[in-house]
């Protein structure tokens, strides 16, 4: 369903002759989606097992789509869903066909994200790295600033965002103890470069949305503190073969391995085989997982 703001709205593409990941040249065919009346196709590499959209849009179109429209839709529930595309697929409370009022939605998301993703990151990183009043978290792709308050609830630590919605950052501007650092997460370049250094990164349902997460992933790294860690969360291609408009890769345990490894991190995979989302701790080989 497209709502009014969506009508004019169009993505560029450009096409790709080789995987992102490993440069290997031989890419299959492997699927693909349709949304606004255009074909999004994927395809996947032998070599690494990454799965990435080809041709995908472009980063300029994706930074207008996230900055105006994704959030916009996802609170009326009009934007992307596709059933069937989860092994052992199963309804959760908040999913439904029903278009919601904005609000209703904005509180809608807020709660799914404090009890999926807050309950489920949180532990980790605890378990990961010592957290204190001292300690610094940031969160690319923060949404509505939820989980990054619920870090606050319980080590009260200095927090930081990056999110490019305009939808959600008037939410976060409401939570006082978080800072937005940035709108794009390719903003971690120049991040990187200042003193500021964190004890935890978090990517949740973000890495599978950029354009270039192998650079963002190498930026990260650089921004964190000596034992600091990088919590990725992203859906986990052996049962969650997410092919979707705002997913241009569909990463595997293989795959997000042979990234974060050329980031020079080591990691840790803390989600099961039949988890549907691929879940790891990273940290950097002089550091402590």
């Amino acid at each position: 369903m497209e709502d009014n703001n969506s009508k004019n709205f169009t993505f560029d593409f450009e096409a790709l002759e080789r995987c992102p990941l490993c440069q290997g040249a031989v890419l299959i065919p492997n699927g693909k989606v349709r949304w606004y009346d255009i074909d999004f196709w994927y395809v996947i590499c032998p070599e690494c097992g990454l799965k990435f959209m080809n041709p995908r849009p472009t980063r300029e179109s994706y930074k207008e789509f996230y900055k105006n429209l994704f959030w916009e839709q996802k609170i009326k529930n009009t934007g992307f869903h596709q059933e069937g595309q989860m092994w052992q697929t199963k309804r959760y409370k908040w999913d439904n066909k029903r278009v919601w009022d904005s609000e209703n939605g904005r509180k809608n998301r807020m709660e799914k994200h404090r009890e999926q993703r807050a309950k489920t990151i949180i532990p980790v990183v605890a378990d990961a790295v010592s957290l204190n009043e001292n300690s610094r978290i940031l969160e690319v792709g923060c949404g509505f600033g939820v989980t990054l308050d619920e870090f606050f609830k319980k080590c009260k630590c200095h927090l930081y965002g990056i999110e490019p919605s305009d939808e959600a950052q008037k939410t976060i501007k409401e939570f006082e103890n978080i800072e937005i650092l940035g709108r794009y997460a390719e903003d971690l370049e120049e991040i990187s470069k200042k003193e500021l250094k964190f004890d935890a990164i978090i990517f949740s349902h973000t890495l599978e949305n950029l354009i270039h997460p192998f650079n963002v992933i190498k930026f990260a790294t650089d921004s964190l503190k000596k034992n600091g860690v990088i919590y990725i969360q992203t859906p986990n291609l052996l049962t969650f073969d997410q092919m979707n408009p705002y997913h241009p890769y569909i990463f595997s345990k293989q795959s997000l391995g042979l990234l974060v490894k050329k980031a020079g991190l080591e990691y840790k995979v803390i989600s099961e085989a039949i988890d549907k989302m691929l879940a790891a701790i990273c940290f950097k080989s002089n550091g402590k997982s």
